[in-house]
């Protein structure tokens, strides 16, 4: 045995009860990302709400039944938190280690700040989307070069390439996917070659920017690679994935595509501009954020610093043009109406009948509600009445905040909050496993597997792929991104280290045309998809996509090795 493998050795941790509970408690978590699941679970109604409605009538009084369900929803936000809990609860990991130290973050991973990053950013794309503005783009398109099916494809591909370089590949699949299924509607045309074409731009061109993909955020955070270099080592890999995507897609589905599509001309471009103000700033603070993010790179200024003012500006603008037109419209509804009254009303005209009739009511109910037992059931009813208010009084709230600033209240809506849970979560376990001696055994084995700088590449470029339709990118990424800071894989040479880390991002985003479980752009792909009575099934969606992911993968990671010779 060689001097460096008994180094490996005598670094790799052993294995115990609570490395094993750790793993399976991973996978668990992974499958129910891919696959969620639904259950009822009872719970016994409380004893106080029995006596305030018991009925001699009824086993349980006004049809109340003694059990309640609540549901429980097995999936990316509640699965984590668990299975942490899971873990906690049985020792095998800590809330002063893994806990704190996966929330925390450390040698270059800061959960939080990815977080405000993520969300920064979406806030602006959504606010775009919410202005009509990609629509407007969208259908400008279809109208204008819609005619030819081979010729509407390419500017699908084209333009779901620009608007995933400038917001991100879940703004894309929101946007495009709907508008896709509409023009399938209105034109017979069929809509699979278009949605396939969209999704494979979308995640190909999220590789381009560092803000393109949350994997692309968790892998550059972790090495401190700026804005600026991140674009300058990705935007030839991107070109060259973006270029044999589109070559493939279109060899194989040429017999699919008509050659002529009738448009219709009904649907006009502008009718999809909704706020045109909005619109405009948003485009300006967009634009504005990728110039700041730029510039920062030579001053080393956090990311998460950059964007955060950019996103509560925007925040600001939609606020203060919704308040602006709210009120108006809030004037011209309040304007008085003048009223005049042929006659006037006297008290001999009103009948006091029905007003005698609710007064002696009203005294038999208080009457009533002075016995022992109602006085007992008072602080009863008193609770469920605070309840039902404070209920209301939410509801009412939302209400008045849908009102007056409709635009925060849409984009606040279509927020990814999801994310919050699942990325927090997934980097406590994934802490987890480097604690329990996974993360180190993963580093061993990408070690032995890469070298020479090529071989790095192309090797972590097709296991990262693999994994993403095993784990789902975003976890590959958090585990990833750990492994290949692990100091057993830090002894690999420089070279062979930039490329299984650039190879890493090519993985975590064309990996994600491999199959639908890949990314969760590809999950929502598939619901939309649905909702639009367009089922695209998991074997139909990987016989469009493999044989386009197997040349990207390849023609990106050739590129990458290229860049590497040249640039030392």
């Amino acid at each position: 045995m060689s001097a460096s493998e008994l180094r490996d050795e005598i670094s790799l941790p052993s294995l115990t009860w609570r490395s094993w509970l750790v793993l399976a408690a991973f996978i668990v978590t992974t499958v129910f990302v891919i696959r969620p699941l639904s259950f009822r679970v009872p719970l016994p109604r409380p004893a106080a709400i029995h006596s305030l409605w018991q009925h001699p009538a009824t086993e349980t009084g006004l049809g109340i039944p003694r059990w309640w369900y609540i549901g429980v929803h097995m999936d990316m936000k509640l699965t984590p938190w668990l299975v942490i809990l899971l873990l906690l609860a049985s020792t095998a990991i800590r809330f002063g280690d893994e806990v704190v130290h996966g929330f925390v973050g450390g040698n270059g991973i800061e959960p939080y700040s990815i977080v405000i990053l993520i969300f920064a950013l979406a806030y602006i794309c959504i606010s775009l989307d919410e202005s009509g503005l990609l629509s407007y783009v969208a259908v400008h398109v279809t109208s204008r070069w819609g005619h030819d099916g081979r010729v509407l494809l390419l500017c699908f591909y084209a333009l779901s390439c620009v608007m995933a370089v400038i917001t991100n590949n879940d703004v894309v699949v929101l946007c495009l996917t709907p508008i896709i299924c509409i023009f399938s509607d209105t034109t017979g045309a069929d809509a699979e070659p278009f949605l396939i074409a969209m999704f494979i731009a979308a995640n190909t061109a999220s590789m381009a920017l560092f803000i393109g993909n949350p994997t692309n955020i968790i892998v550059a955070e972790a090495n401190n690679v700026s804005f600026l270099s991140y674009s300058a080592w990705m935007g030839l890999p991107f070109l060259g994935a973006a270029v044999a995507g589109i070559a493939v897609l279109y060899l194989t589905s040429m017999r699919k595509i008509p050659r002529a599509i009738a448009i219709d001309v009904t649907i006009r471009p502008r009718d999809m501009l909704r706020r045109f103000r909005q619109a405009v700033l948003g485009s300006v603070v967009l634009v504005s954020c990728l110039i700041a993010l730029s510039v920062s790179s030579f001053f080393g200024v956090a990311v998460w610093i950059v964007t955060l003012p950019f996103g509560v500006a925007m925040l600001l603008i939609d606020a203060i043009i919704d308040l602006s037109t709210t009120r108006a419209m809030r004037t011209l509804e309040s304007a008085p109406i003048p009223v005049t009254l042929s006659e006037p009303i006297t008290y001999a005209d009103v009948d006091t009948s029905d007003i005698e009739l609710q007064c002696a009511s009203a005294a038999s109910q208080l009457a009533g509600s002075l016995s022992p037992t109602a006085v007992a059931e008072q602080p009863n009813k008193a609770r469920i009445m605070y309840s039902a208010r404070l209920r209301h009084r939410i509801v009412h709230g939302i209400h008045i905040l849908d009102m007056r600033v409709p635009t925060v209240s849409a984009v606040l809506r279509r927020l990814p909050y999801g994310i919050i849970p699942f990325s927090l979560g997934m980097f406590i376990i994934v802490e987890s496993l480097s604690e329990q001696g996974w993360t180190p055994r993963l580093a061993w084995l990408l070690k032995h597997m890469c070298p020479s700088t090529a071989a790095a590449v192309f090797i972590v470029g097709a296991v990262t792929s693999l994994a993403c339709n095993v784990l789902n990118n975003l976890p590959m990424a958090i585990l990833f991104s750990r492994a290949l800071q692990h100091p057993i894989f830090a002894q690999v040479d420089d070279g062979s280290r930039r490329g299984a880390m650039f190879a890493l991002i090519i993985g975590s985003n064309v990996g994600a045309n491999f199959t639908l479980v890949g990314s969760l752009a590809g999950l929502m792909f598939q619901g939309i998809a649905s909702q639009k009575k367009r089922e695209i099934g998991y074997f139909t969606f990987m016989r469009w996509c493999a044989p386009v992911m197997v040349v990207q993968l390849a023609v990106s990671c050739a590129i990458l090795v290229a860049e590497l010779a040249v640039v030392k």
